[in-house]
């Protein structure tokens, strides 16, 4: 018998499952991934729309025609843009634009787009290895979705193609890599949604895998 004090006494732990891996950091990383936020690795990110986060983040905060055209919003505007629980009733002029989180009343809005990243099913194969399935919940006012004034009719849909791009077959450190097949989630897609208010939008379901160590310290293999 192991004499050792752990947090599993008087039980011995034999395996390390996958769900150590520190998944509860998920939404965190997308939000700041997909916004474009400086980070300790990456200081100075690029900013024009060769890259599909600007491009996303464009279509997300402005509602004008031709948000391309526009300028990148600032690191204080983009984190203006990011639901406050503390204070759900008080967003700024562009009001609340990212969640991390399927539905919050307060917040709720028929005049502005909205993306919320919200944590999916959960398909465990192994002990050691899971996939995880993510839906991005994408939804404009009926006016603003068709307003882009480019050969993209929806913006939506072209925010849509923006995380697509942006995330299938990136490997987000911490995370996991993202995929966008039904070979590796069943529930990878996307489909066309809409609220039967004044929103349209898209929902888009994409997967990422995530391992633990198995007894030896070695990762398991699917």
């Amino acid at each position: 018998m192991n004499d050792r004090l752990t947090v599993y006494s008087p039980y011995e732990k034999i395996y390390d499952f996958f769900g150590q891996s520190g998944l509860d950091i998920v939404p965190q990383k997308l939000r700041d991934y997909l916004l474009v936020m400086p980070s300790k690795e990456c200081p100075n990110p690029i900013l024009t729309n060769e890259n599909p986060r600007v491009r996303f983040v464009k279509y997300l905060y402005y509602d004008e025609a031709n948000p391309l055209n526009l300028p990148m919003p600032t690191v204080e505007q983009r984190k203006a843009i990011v639901f406050d629980p503390y204070k759900p009733d008080q967003p700024t002029d562009k009001r609340y634009r990212m969640f991390t989180q399927m539905a919050v009343n307060q917040a709720e809005i028929e005049g502005s787009t909205i993306c919320r990243i919200v944590m999916g099913k959960t398909i465990p194969y192994t002990p050691f290895s899971a996939t995880i399935g993510v839906e991005f919940v994408l939804l404009s006012n009926y006016a603003h979705d068709s307003n882009t004034r480019t050969t993209a009719l929806s913006r939506t849909y072209s925010m849509e193609l923006c995380l697509l791009e942006a995330l299938n077959g990136v490997n987000i450190d911490g995370v996991g890599a993202f995929m966008f097949s039904r070979g590796v989630h069943p529930d990878c897609g996307s489909q066309m949604i809409y609220d039967e208010k004044m929103n349209v939008g898209r929902a888009v379901r994409m997967a990422f895998e995530a391992k633990g160590g198995s007894p030896n310290g070695t990762s398991e293999n699917f």
